[in-house]
Formats: C-alpha cells, sequence, structure tokens
C-alpha cells in the first residue's frame, strides 16, 4: 500500500471515528436527556369548586284546632331556618284562605311577633332584615291568630294559613332578578346576631 493510500485511509478511519465518537457523544446527551426525564417527578392536584346552596325551611308552632272562636288568639309561630351553605336573604308570605272560597279571609288577623326584624313590603311580604348563615334561625315573624266577625256562613268551615318562605343568596344583588326588586326594604349586608 502506497503512503498515499494509507493516509487517505488513515484519514478515513480518522474521520469515522470524527464521526463515531460525535454519534456516541449524541447518543449520551440523548441519553442523560431521556435518563433525566426518568427521575423528574409531576404531581397533579384537582380542584374541586362546590357551588353553594340556598335552602330555607318554615318552623313553626302550632296545633290544629277545632271549635274556633271569634276574638281569641290561636298559638301559630312561625320562623325560617336557613339549611343552604349560602348567605341568605329571607322574605315570607302568608296567605289566609277558608275551605269555602267566596268567604272573604278579612276576619283572619295575624299577630306578629313583638320585634323589629321584620319588614312588610307593599308587594305583601315580610322580609327579614339581616342575612342568615347555615343553620341560623330568624326570630319570630307570626306568634299567633285570631279571628273576627264569624258569623254563621263559617259554620263547618276550615281556615287554612298557608306560609310560604323563600330565601335568595345575598351576593352578586341577587335579589333583584329574583325577586324583582329595585332595593331592599331595609339595609343590606347586616349579619344576624341572635340574642342567647
Amino acid at each position: 500500500m502506497s503512503r498515499k493510500e494509507a493516509t487517505t485511509r488513515r484519514g478515513c478511519d480518522d474521520m469515522r471515528m470524527k464521526k463515531t465518537g460525535i454519534a456516541i457523544i449524541v447518543l449520551l446527551c440523548i441519553a442523560s436527556s431521556v435518563t433525566y426525564a426518568w427521575f423528574t417527578a409531576g404531581e397533579a392536584k384537582e380542584n374541586r369548586f362546590d357551588m353553594g346552596t340556598v335552602n330555607v325551611e318554615i318552623l313553626e308552632e302550632f296545633e290544629p284546632i277545632v271549635g274556633v272562636m271569634a276574638d281569641v288568639d290561636y298559638e301559630k309561630v312561625v320562623t325560617v331556618k336557613s339549611n343552604g351553605s349560602k348567605k341568605s336573604y329571607v322574605r315570607v308570605k302568608i296567605f289566609p284562605e277558608w275551605s269555602e272560597p267566596s268567604l272573604p279571609a278579612s276576619n283572619v288577623q295575624f299577630n306578629l311577633a313583638q320585634n323589629s326584624d321584620w319588614v312588610l313590603h307593599s308587594d305583601g311580604y315580610y322580609y327579614f332584615k339581616y342575612y342568615l348563615l347555615q343553620g341560623q334561625v330568624t326570630s319570630a315573624l307570626l306568634n299567633s291568630i285570631s279571628l273576627t266577625d264569624l258569623g254563621p256562613e263559617y259554620a263547618g268551615k276550615t281556615l287554612n294559613v298557608k306560609v310560604l318562605a323563600e330565601g335568595v343568596q345575598t351576593t352578586h344583588d341577587a335579589w333583584k332578578e329574583v325577586w324583582g326588586l329595585t332595593e331592599l326594604p331595609f339595609e343590606p349586608d347586616a349579619p344576624w346576631h341572635p340574642n342567647p
């Protein structure tokens, strides 16, 4: 083999060795990055966003009465409890109705509790002036009912007193849309602090 061929061959061998060396370095880089990826750690967390609830319950103390007489106070205590997780405003409407629909209910008198916690609005609802937290109960709205002017047309008839309670969240002025009000009939954002 001539000197020229030997030099060319050595040059080729050197090139192959350089290529092989570069290939090994590239493989080592790839291998090291793969190895690095295998030794990294990650963690995924699930963040739950549970929506709050508004839920009100009417609590009442009342025993059905037979043989009702005029001008006698019959106990019917009405309060409202918040069972939902959101701060809530509460309103209540009371509907007296005789079993004979043609009989007027104007002779039914509601004896309200002696407190200033409720406001009668022009829409016929009584609004509790404070927001309730979960588990809180309003002060009494109603203490008793009495009847006047029970003429013979009421004989054998039954009086039903229906109580409707509604709650709405305090945030985002939801009462505007839900209750159709432009303003509340009381100062908003006052917490309820019941007397022990």
